[in-house]
């Protein structure tokens, strides 16, 4: 080892970024550049009587207006398999975000004057807005053909008729989850041109731009390798960007124009438009012996995806996975229904179900230790899974013992076991509680899905190295990571490793940026690449130095044998290319799934876990309702900690974003449309309000993982609301099940009595 891996690493880009010299999609201009813009509904949900353009297209500085009719290819956006999302809509406007008309003017101004010029007639309709009422019988259907029902999906393992027989309590509780806005810094946006020869070329703020390319190919009707995505940096992503946003609108724009055009959505726009966290209820029935064995439980979960499918049968698949949480439960049976509405679109957000799943199976497990007096840490180690526990989806846990060293290391951390319970009222209107919360976290798509990542390599003889990936960075450090298991591997400093970022003419695809799998899937392809350079390079070296290969190692730029240091990388690279062995290499991973699948399981279930658990303490002014983190207490399993920094960025990102999940965020709605459009209204946690935190890592390796890692970005945040309305519940003795947790909610609950 060479030390780059586990050690403090300057972020890639990092130098860009804070000063101010990163180059966003907003920071490109071209020659000729047009200003695009799109058209929503004033209605919805509401049938298109009429679109007429005629006067828009006649403005002055207006140089294209497109409609569905000018799409030359598929008019349609392809997340998954379901492709019911138009590109510019023409029948009905199901939600406000529906595009109806896209317009290239010489500037914003008269874009703006293009949309107002739009002649669109709509006839509203009576709108399908509980996700509950629209799956009965008889429910008014978003679609005239189609079931508000799209996918009802049942994971089921052991008798649970049987398992709940047996126990001695039984513990039931509905919780409801709200609707979240995205909220990253960047809105959606996108630059596309014409290159020389007349291809389309994209210029994206997006987490997958090998599939943004064969979308784009699709809807303008051209072969793919006429399209070229580039990703610049990333202003954040968190799922929302997991997706094509405005980019084909643009390329569609371009095409039509021969011209540049730079279309950017506004907060508003963006708020408006783009995919939310599904708000989702679930009913949870846990059944327990006295002395604390889960002999059961039985899960229904009913998702709000919006009118349009996109990632919401993925959302609720990976929610029913892991709806069982991080404990051995010998029968179980989850229920998860996607459902479609005129409500916003929902689609990808960090969590990808989890956090919702999660929040409620912790919140049972605390009223579960409250009914039978057993500490809320005892009953997660008594229950805790293990190595070789089997999952109701049939998935067998390789490596279980990070789940309770995240248990104990949390407790230890926060002095969990020590609690003074005279602390409880330091003043006659203010309680003191503390929560606790448990979480196991997927890596990769899962089985059945293709889940694969390429990189491409190349030594140059001076010692350095170039990497060129497909995998999007949005902020969570993926091209460090990657770049610091090249280095580890080749034996050379971190900063020798230059970085291609995303583009499809120059790197290999990589996948989208999501489920937390870059670090896995991108940096076993790393690895790869490198070790067919590191062997020239070892071959080479000791062929220059007369010292046999398996005496030889490679670190910190030197080759070194016994402890000396007998040639420099940078000679073994110049002689490896000398003697004609390679110093370039293409590096390609599939997620492998080494377990046999078994008739009956889940066919995607996951083979790569993560775990992780939060203690958070909390002060509750029972006058207003008020709830104040004092402290929060991480615990998180990351394998192998590529980058210690890094790492301790995303568990404390992730708090931080679990902490406003918890407390103050949600997208208020009414009617299919959001009331509180902007940043003004719509709340999220700042430095100020976030409390003290101690974080901690849990190393114990993944085998199939590279240098043993995983990636934590989605997991940090799981447990910190559930550990939050512990940690309230355990201070008032009242039980908020309902997200966000505000002062109405908190005094309703105080109002209406213990749990």
């Amino acid at each position: 080892m060479t030390g780059v891996i586990g050690n403090r690493a300057a972020r890639v880009g990092g130098v860009e970024i804070v000063t101010g010299n990163a180059r966003y999609v907003g920071d490109l201009t071209f020659p000729d550049m047009l200003t695009g813009a799109l058209l929503y509904p004033d209605l919805s949900p509401a049938r298109i009587l009429r679109i007429d353009a005629t006067e828009a297209r006649r403005l002055p500085g207006v140089v294209a207006v497109l409609t569905h009719a000018d799409v030359p290819g598929l008019n349609r956006i392809a997340y998954s398999d379901v492709e019911d999302q138009p590109l510019l809509v023409s029948e009905f406007a199901q939600y406000q975000g529906d595009a109806i008309a896209a317009v290239a003017a010489l500037d914003e101004a008269s874009a703006r004057a293009a949309l107002a010029a739009i002649e669109v007639d709509l006839e509203l309709l009576e709108g399908v807005f509980d996700p509950v009422e629209a799956m009965r019988p008889g429910a008014r259907r978003v679609w005239p053909d189609r079931s508000n029902v799209h996918e009802h999906l049942v994971i089921e393992r052991g008798d649970v008729e049987a398992g709940f027989a047996t126990a001695d309590v039984i513990i039931e509780g509905e919780y409801t989850t709200q609707l979240i806005e995205q909220a990253f810094l960047e809105p959606e946006g996108a630059v596309a041109t014409l290159d020389a020869d007349g291809a389309v070329v994209v210029y994206a703020s997006c987490q997958s731009p090998h599939r943004d390319r064969r979308q784009i190919a699709v809807a303008l009707g051209i072969p793919e390798n006429r399209v070229r995505v580039i990703t610049p940096y990333v202003g954040g992503a968190f799922g929302g960007k997991d997706e094509v946003h405005v980019q084909i609108h643009a390329a569609l724009l371009a095409q039509a124009t021969g011209r540049p055009v730079r279309l950017i959505r506004s907060r508003e726009e963006s708020i408006r438009t783009h995919v939310k966290r599904h708000p989702i209820r679930v009913r949870h029935k846990l059944g327990a012996t006295n002395d604390g064995r889960i002999t059961a439980i039985q899960v229904e979960a009913i998702g709000d995806t919006g009118p349009y499918v996109n990632a919401g049968e993925e959302v609720m698949s990976v929610l029913a996975a892991t709806a069982s949480g991080p404990y051995n439960i010998p029968a179980a049976r989850i229920d998860a229904f996607t459902v479609l509405t005129h409500n916003p679109i929902c689609g990808a957000m960090r969590g990808f179900g989890i956090p919702q799943g999660t929040f409620a199976g912790e919140r049972q497990l605390d009223k579960l230790s409250r009914k039978l007096g057993i500490d809320p840490l005892e009953l997660r180690l008594l229950n805790g899974l293990g190595t070789g526990t089997v999952l109701p989806t049939g998935a067998i846990i390789r490596e279980g013992r990070p789940m309770k060293a995240c248990l104990e290391g949390a407790a230890d951390n926060s002095g969990w076991r020590e609690r003074d319970d005279t602390q409880r009222e330091p003043a006659p209107h203010l309680r003191r509680g503390w929560g606790l919360a448990a979480t196991i976290f997927t890596v990769g798509f899962g089985r059945n899905v293709p889940d694969s990542a390429g990189v491409n390599l190349e030594m140059i003889p001076d010692g350095t190295a170039i990497l060129r990936t497909g995998a999007a960075d949005m902020g969570q450090g993926a091209h460090t990571a990657l770049a610091q298991i090249a280095a580890e591997e080749l034996g050379i400093e971190l900063g020798a490793v230059r970085v291609v970022k995303p583009d499809t003419e120059r790197t290999p695809d990589a996948g989208p940026a999501s489920a937390s799998r870059t670090t896995f899937v991108s940096g076993n392809a790393t690895r790869r690449a490198a070790a067919v350079i590191r062997e020239s390079l070892l071959e080479a070296a000791a062929t220059l130095t007369g010292l046999p290969e398996g005496e030889l190692h490679l670190g910190g730029g030197y080759v070194h044998a016994t402890g000396e240091r007998v040639t420099t990388v940078a000679e073994a690279a110049a002689a490896a290319k000398n003697a004609n062995l390679p110093l370039h290499a293409d590096g390609f991973y599939a997620m492998e799934f080494p377990e046999k699948y078994r008739e009956g399981d889940y066919p995607y279930q996951h083979q790569v876990f993560t775990f992780g658990t939060q203690v958070a303490r909390v002060l509750v002014d029972i006058e207003t309702g008020r709830v104040t983190v004092e402290e929060l207490t991480l615990a998180q399993d990351a394998g192998r900690v590529i980058n210690p920094d890094g790492a301790m960025g995303q568990l404390e990102g992730g708090a931080a974003m679990g902490l406003g999940y918890a407390l103050i965020e949600e997208l208020k709605v009414v009617g299919g449309r959001t009331v509180n459009n902007s940043l003004e209204s719509y709340l999220i946690p700042t430095s100020l309000d976030l409390p003290p935190m101690s974080v901690g890592l849990v190393e114990i390796p993944e085998p199939m993982a590279p240098f043993g890692a995983k990636g934590i970005g989605e997991a940090t945040l799981t447990p910190t609301a559930p550990a939050i309305a512990n940690a309230v519940a355990d201070a008032v003795g009242a039980s908020i099940d309902d997200l966000p947790l505000s002062p109405e909610r908190v005094l309703a609950a105080l109002e209406g009595g213990s749990s």
